[in-house]
């Protein structure tokens, strides 16, 4: 039997968007940063928007309908904060429901959340980049038990297939992909990308004797500095579109798909969350998948046509090994989907 994949989606202040959701019975928990000194979720700025009682609202929603919720505590660099002061912060979120998966990229934190809280799930982040089987095996021995794997594992499905043969031997492990993060495949700056906006502060000490900012465009906290080679370098990201759910569904890859991102307006996050319980999209593939590369600002004349794309799109290039010098797909297929405005 298929187990059907549920959704991990994003409160980015409108509860009775998340109320909606809910109700669609699709989605399996709910993620959300901290509040004020609470939140962790960046590492180089406060990007919490609502308020304490906003916050233990949506947690009381999702409580009182059996949805899991999800902090996000996601900073690189965890450990030198006040460790007390995130346990602290932990245990008055369980006086109105709680929290029941905690995301983390800093491992280090791992232990004193699992010895104070040893009910809570902890997740690794998106950030923590967990691609290969390797990676889960070790992260699982320390006590990690929930995993959101790096976006590039989304396009191998042996690595995939791997995965899968261990979580059947760990009782409880949780495997989630993330759908439409905007970076490329296998990118050499995504261990940094976080990091970019904090780094750029550091311009003083990289000024030369003609006070020119040496790293210059590299160190951009909106977008990737990843060459674009042609078109096709887009469609290679490893974003999953809606009607890809289904492959992983039928292979037994992911518990759970997330959505992203908790900065997006309503009417722009409810539109990615109807295209993805629907599993069909028919429009420009960039309004659900943006790009954080250069893409977006040097052919805004182009358009992804979502419903172009060849059915079987996902199942070659999952299994393709990117062996992209051998192989032309992606460019004949770029020359299928992309069309002017």
């Amino acid at each position: 039997m298929v187990n059907k994949i549920r959704f991990s989606i994003p409160y980015n202040g409108d509860i009775e968007l998340v109320r909606w959701a809910i109700h669609t019975g699709q989605v399996a928990e709910v993620y959300f940063s901290g509040v004020g000194r609470f939140d962790y979720s960046a590492s180089h700025e406060v990007i919490s928007r609502y308020s304490q009682q906003e916050l233990r609202a949506v947690i009381k929603l999702c409580a009182d309908q059996g949805v899991g919720r999800n902090l996000l505590m996601n900073k690189n660099i965890l450990f030198f904060e006040s460790i007390k002061g995130i346990l602290d912060g932990l245990n008055k979120l369980n006086n109105f429901g709680g929290v029941t998966t905690v995301t983390i990229s800093d491992p280090l934190v791992v232990p004193y959340i699992k010895n104070k809280f040893p009910q809570i799930n902890i997740q690794t982040s998106v950030f923590m980049h967990i691609d290969t089987v390797n990676k889960v095996r070790e992260c699982w021995k320390m006590g990690i038990n929930t995993f959101c794997l790096g976006v590039s594992v989304n396009r191998d499905a042996i690595e995939l297939e791997k995965i899968k043969k261990l979580k059947k031997s760990c009782h409880g492990m949780s495997v989630k992909l993330l759908a439409n993060h905007g970076c490329y495949a296998n990118c050499f700056y995504a261990l940094r990308h976080e990091d970019w906006a904090e780094l750029s502060d550091f311009r003083k000490e990289s000024l030369d004797e003609n006070d020119k900012y040496l790293l210059g465009q590299h160190i951009n906290p909106h977008r990737c500095a990843y060459k674009l080679i042609n078109l096709s370098d887009e469609i290679k990201r490893p974003f999953i579109r809606p009607e890809d759910v289904c492959f992983y569904e039928e292979h037994g890859f992911a518990d759970q798909v997330k959505i992203a991102y908790r900065i997006d307006t309503s009417s722009v996050l409810r539109m990615k969350l109807e295209a993805y319980f629907g599993r069909s999209y028919r429009g420009d593939l960039f309004k659900l998948v943006p790009s954080s590369g250069l893409f977006p600002r040097r052919h805004r004349a182009y358009i992804l046509r979502n419903e172009l794309f060849p059915k079987k799109f996902i199942q070659k290039t999952s299994c393709c090994g990117n062996c992209c010098e051998k192989c032309h797909y992606c460019e004949d297929v770029s020359l299928r989907v992309f069309q002017g405005r």
